[in-house]
């Protein structure tokens, strides 16, 4: 199947009609970062977007008709095995991303599905993967409930950029333009959702305006923020949804990224915007739920308070504001902390499953 001269051929498929490559989304960025990290490793990455199952399996073919396919990367859509199914008939190894237990969601948030059906093709595709990739501990149970081989998954958080969210876009910040001169920044960016815990970062921020701190609000994406108008306008700056590439010009102004998510939320997810800061030398403030304990080293790559314990979090934020080193500190070690969570890292390890016997001699970068 193929020759050593040929670069691997990996299709990055996606049944979700949300989540296209063009959509102004954190999951639209993460499809499109794999996309890129595998073409980066020196794959030829086709990326399939359809939700339609006898479309896909048509586009499918026709990739197949072109010449072998080497690896399959699925992004895991809730009750969809059509490209599991291709991939076992045609011999090809699969590897399925897993980012959030959709079944629970679909049950939460939404009903109306089949369970029992949803549940069998989630078992099938599942079992078909050679590997599975989850974006955390508690969405890796998830899998291994959906079907999923213990001896299978591998957990990975979510990769950012890590040229473009580094250190050095500090230098390159919009801070001088949107904020005045000598305040301490504190930073949200991304599109609020209820989980966000929104009315606690707020009630932080009026007590530390309230106790004579001179700080300042950058919030930068899409939401209705309620609370801002606790503070005076003169105290935040709000800057609407930007496309991605402009983020970490907006993030780089940051000193702190106080995360509230709160303790009775499932927390499954792993946040972009928490990697995404750190990579800038945002100092992360993040509450002792999930994964995000072990994310952050408290005291060198950040602060653990926590979770809903707004005085903890309210005398880390003032330990910050009053010890510009000891931002700097872990804002730099933040950094190199980031670097090692790239998105082709991830893309590394899908590799690995390819069919090497097609391309025996190849080394990819």
């Amino acid at each position: 199947m193929g020759t050593a001269a040929q670069k691997p051929v990996v299709l990055s498929v996606n049944q979700d009609a949300g989540i296209g490559p063009g959509r102004a989304k954190g999951a639209a960025v993460h499809l499109n970062s794999m996309r890129s990290a595998f073409a980066g490793l020196g794959a030829d990455c086709r990326g399939i977007d359809e939700p339609d199952d006898p479309r896909l399996t048509e586009a499918l073919v026709a990739a197949l008709d072109q010449g072998p396919v080497d690896l399959i990367y699925e992004r895991y859509a809730l009750g969809k095995s059509t490209t599991s199914r291709f991939a076992s008939e045609n011999n090809i190894p699969l590897v399925v991303e897993v980012n959030a237990p959709l079944a629970d969601e679909q049950r939460r948030w939404r009903g109306g599905s089949n369970e029992a059906e949803d549940a069998r093709h989630d078992a099938f595709t599942m079992g078909e993967a050679c590997q599975v990739i989850a974006v955390s501990s508690e969405v890796a149970r998830y899998a291994i409930e959906r079907g999923a081989d213990i001896e299978r998954i591998r957990v990975f958080s979510n990769g950012i950029d890590t040229d473009r969210f580094c250190h050095s876009a500090r230098s390159a910040s919009l801070r001088n333009s949107l904020i005045p001169s000598g305040r301490f920044v504190i930073g949200f960016h991304g599109r609020l959702r209820p989980w966000h815990g929104f009315d606690m970062f707020m009630n932080v921020a009026h007590r530390l305006l309230s106790g004579g701190h001179d700080i300042h609000l950058l919030i930068v994406g899409e939401g209705g923020f309620e609370g801002l108008e606790r503070v005076p306008q003169n105290r935040y700056t709000r800057v609407e949804w930007q496309p991605h590439e402009e983020i970490p010009r907006y993030v780089a102004a940051f000193d702190a990224l106080p995360l509230t998510y709160q303790a009775d939320m499932p927390c499954y997810f792993s946040p972009l915007k928490l990697m995404e800061a750190m990579g800038c030398g945002v100092v992360p403030l993040v509450p002792g739920i999930g994964d995000l304990p072990n994310v952050i080293r408290h005291g060198q790559t950040g602060l653990v308070y926590e979770a809903g314990n707004e005085d903890q979090l309210l005398k880390q934020m003032e330990s910050l504001i009053a010890d510009k080193d000891l931002v700097e500190k872990i804002g730099r070690q933040a950094a190199l902390e980031a670097r090692r969570h790239s998105w082709t890292r991830i893309a590394d390890h899908a590799l690995k499953y390819r069919a090497v016997d097609s391309h025996p001699e190849l080394r990819l970068a």
